[in-house]
């Protein structure tokens, strides 16, 4: 067999397994969306069974190599949700982990947080949630998944890098708390800044617990690596980064 034989039979055989493969895929699919009313009523009977006292709305069950997924939405935020799948004949959730933790509401309200604090205070800075919903309050969780005035709501903290100039207690002071003092009507649980020296990177603070205007009596026992009691007293920790 010459080279051009040999190869156009590889060619062929190419592509008759992708011809194979293709139609296998458009099989499966077929079948599993001729499936989607039976897998549903599985999956209803299944709220039914475990989640009937949730104030929760489905929506229509999809199918996706080889898997059915149904979004549970609450009715109170639809950003607040979990998945129930369908594989193999076994139903499976993310109950725990999207909805009493709230990983999918958390993750929407602190895009929104940081959006809505960036336009006030005119700055960009970064928002960390303090924990899990779960871990909050029933009063709490109830504001945070309404989005009841959030920005008054002590969840979250504020962090923030500041590039400092004049590496001494008074400038770095002036540039913490001219940073501080932008958050009007804002009243995270606290601040965690990182200060950088300007003229030498490679000297970079990290300052957390912070809740308020910080005096220069603080900054100069940070810079100067003094764990004094006044840091204690503000429940002011921090770590040298380099």
């Amino acid at each position: 067999m010459n080279k051009q034989k040999k190869l156009s039979l590889e060619r062929g055989i190419f592509a008759f397994i992708v011809f194979v493969l293709l139609g296998v895929i458009v099989v499966t699919e077929k079948f599993g969306n001729i499936m989607i009313p039976k897998v549903t009523k599985k999956m209803n009977n299944y709220i039914e069974e475990k989640y009937k006292k949730l104030d929760i709305k489905t929506n229509v069950v999809t199918f996706k190599n080889t898997t059915y997924t149904m979004k549970v939405e609450s009715k109170e935020n639809k950003h607040h949700y979990f998945y129930i799948n369908y594989f193999n004949r076994k139903i499976t959730d993310t109950y725990k982990k999207d909805y009493i933790e709230g990983k999918n509401l958390l993750n929407h309200i602190k895009k929104e947080l940081k959006k809505e604090i960036n336009d006030k205070t005119n700055t960009i800075c970064d928002i960390e949630i303090t924990s899990t919903l779960d871990k909050y309050t029933k009063q709490v969780q109830e504001r945070i998944i309404n989005e009841d005035n959030l920005l008054e709501l002590k969840f979250f903290i504020v962090k923030k890098e500041l590039l400092i100039k004049d590496w001494n207690e008074e400038s770095i002071t002036n540039e913490i708390n001219s940073f501080i003092e932008k958050f009007d009507n804002i009243t995270p649980k606290s601040y965690t800044i990182t200060i950088t020296n300007k003229d030498d990177i490679t000297e970079s603070i990290e300052i957390k617990n912070i809740t308020n205007t910080l005096s220069k009596e603080i900054i100069n026992d940070i810079i100067n690596d003094n764990k004094s009691d006044l840091l204690k007293e503000n429940k002011i920790t921090y770590k040298y980064l380099n």
